[in-house]
Parts: C-alpha cells; structure tokens; sequence
C-alpha cells in the first residue's frame, strides 16, 4: 500500500473538507473550568476541603443532580447538560470521557465521600448517604452487566447502564471489589 490509513475520515464523503470544532487556546491563565463532571469533583475526591467549608455542600448538590451527574448506574464523567455530553471525539470515534460512568473515579468519589461521612461537619449525614446510594448503585449495575455479559468493562452507559468499550476489562473496574468491601 503506497499511502497510510487514516484512522478518521479526511473529507466530508463529498469532496469537501470535514470541518470539525477545533480547541485553540487563548494563552495561559488561571480561569475556572467552564465543564462540569470528574475534574469538577477532585477537590472531593481528594479530600481537600474543609469538611465545615462552603464548597462541601454546593458539590454535593452537583453530584446528586440526576440532571448533572447523578444516574441510577454510577457518576458520570460529564455533566448531561453539558454541550460536550456524549458528543463524539472525532469522526469515528465514538465519545470516551464524555459522559460515560468510569470506575476507577467513581471508586475515588466512594473515598472521598467515606471520609467526609466520618469527618465531623454539617454535611456528614448527607454525603454517608450518598456514599451508600453511590456504592450500590455501582456494585448492582456492574453485577447485573457481569451476570448478562460475563465481563466486567472498561465504562458503562450513564443511560443504560451496559458496559461498554473494552472488556474484558480486570484493571481499575475490578475496584469495584473494593468498594463493595468498604476497602478505601
């Protein structure tokens, strides 16, 4: 063969170029990140806040939206109202951090809720319930998928809750061990 195979389409199917949204930043700065999902959450995960603090309760609201990140199948990787939410990557590809439920940082929100259930403040009650309702919901969905499936995947659908992507996937889905063991 004399030329390479692309991994994407070059051309529109038409003759004409594919046009897709490009990032370009604007220079370096510090400014807030204007999408909602994971990176929004590890100051949570993390356990860098002040269990007393202000930030505390309004992450707890964004994470419990079923509008935002909240599913009966885990946390998604990005906020449903978001305009990236479950578009593709590229042409071809379909969306990989852009909406689907991860294990691996869903297992870090488990970490970051149990700490601050055990940690005196206003918000304890709340996030040991959450982390319970989290925990759950996660440990049932991989379930049910592994009784249909017999795998355990690399993320599953935040609408459906079937695996998806790879699988067998035994890295970090098998965190799921630990969760339903408690083991953070």
């Amino acid at each position: 063969q004399s030329h390479p195979r692309f991994l994407f389409h070059l051309g529109d199917g038409q003759g004409g170029l594919l046009t897709v949204e490009k990032f370009e930043p604007r220079g370096l700065r510090e400014q807030w990140v204007e999408h909602l999902g994971y990176v929004s959450l590890f100051p949570l995960m993390l356990r860098l806040l002040p269990a007393g603090g202000l930030q505390l309760p309004r992450l707890l609201q964004l994470l419990s939206d079923p509008e935002q990140l909240w599913t009966p199948y885990g946390i998604r990787s990005l906020s449903k109202a978001d305009r990236m939410h479950g578009r593709a990557n590229a042409p071809g590809d379909e969306p990989y951090w852009r909406g689907a439920i991860w294990i691996n940082l869903n297992y870090l929100i488990l970490v970051g809720l149990k700490h601050y259930a055990s940690t005196q403040g206003p918000m304890q009650e709340r996030c040991a319930e959450l982390h319970e309702s989290l925990r759950l919901n996660l440990v049932k969905n991989m379930q049910r998928e592994w009784e249909r499936t017999g795998y355990l995947w690399e993320q599953y659908s935040p609408s459906t809750g079937k695996g998806q992507r790879t699988h067998p996937f035994n890295g970090w889905s098998a965190l799921v061990l630990l969760a339903l063991a408690e083991i953070y």
